[in-house]
């Protein structure tokens, strides 16, 4: 029954047609994008940056890294970006209960902390998902089921993630001389691309495990913007016809 219940929330989207596909694509997507928002700003997630640095931290113990833990971390930086999408993320800011502050691991061997901020709670990649879980046309319990085992999956995957790379950034420095910025850019940004794809694959299969068709979502965001760029297409067509 729960299959047959997926199939038919699949045929339903798929049959959605016209005026009715292009309305449920632009408002589903304008409420992901919204919900993507409010989940990441609002929330405080001070305790999961706790959860991440201590098990990232035990990590790194097991491994034989040399970290201990080094006070908080205050971001005082300011971009210069007055933005309305930024002056609302720092008026939301303000509400947690730890003033900024976030915990340090400081590598020893290299001499160099590591802050884990909000950024590296995973909760971007988990508010978005949530939200696409949210807007898509399911059963409440497995949209329940979705969500918690979607967000038990990304915690656990980010704690190594976090761990790894720490590990990675130390380790160039240490045994292949390489400066902090280099060892930062491939731990971090070169490593972190090939996690994102194959996390983001592993992360749909888990929901649309449970009968949530999250890519059915996406899929009609895709064909409505196909179809308005054909109609585009044939509108100048039609209009060179004319002249």
């Amino acid at each position: 029954m729960v299959s047959d219940s997926g199939s038919l929330v699949l045929r339903d989207l798929i049959r959605l047609e016209g005026r009715s596909k292009h309305i449920y694509s632009l408002y589903s997507f304008l409420v992901v994008i919204l919900l993507t928002f409010l989940l990441y700003i609002i929330p405080d997630y001070y305790f999961l940056e706790e959860v991440t640095y201590s098990t990232a931290f035990s990590i790194l113990k097991l491994y034989r890294f040399n970290v201990r833990y080094d006070g908080l971390f205050v971001d005082t930086s300011s971009s210069g970006d007055s933005s309305f999408l930024v002056s609302l993320i720092d008026f939301f800011s303000r509400f947690d209960f730890h003033n900024g502050c976030s915990p340090v691991i400081k590598a020893l061997t290299v001499n160099k902390r590591f802050a884990i901020v909000r950024a590296c709670t995973a909760m971007q990649a988990g508010a978005l998902l949530m939200a696409l879980i949210i807007v898509t046309p399911a059963r409440p319990w497995d949209k329940v089921k979705a969500t918690s085992f979607t967000i038990m999956a990304l915690v656990l995957s980010n704690f190594l993630r976090i761990a790894l790379i720490v590990g990675m950034t130390v380790t160039l420095m240490v045994n292949y001389g390489t400066t902090y910025d280099a060892a930062w850019m491939w731990s971090h940004d070169v490593l972190g691309k090939p996690i994102g794809f194959f996390g983001t694959i592993l992360f749909a299969f888990i929901i649309e495990g449970q009968n949530v068709p999250i890519l059915n979502t996406v899929s009609l965001w895709i064909d409505s913007l196909l179809d308005l760029f054909s109609s585009k297409k044939d509108s100048k067509k039609d209009s060179k016809k004319d002249d």
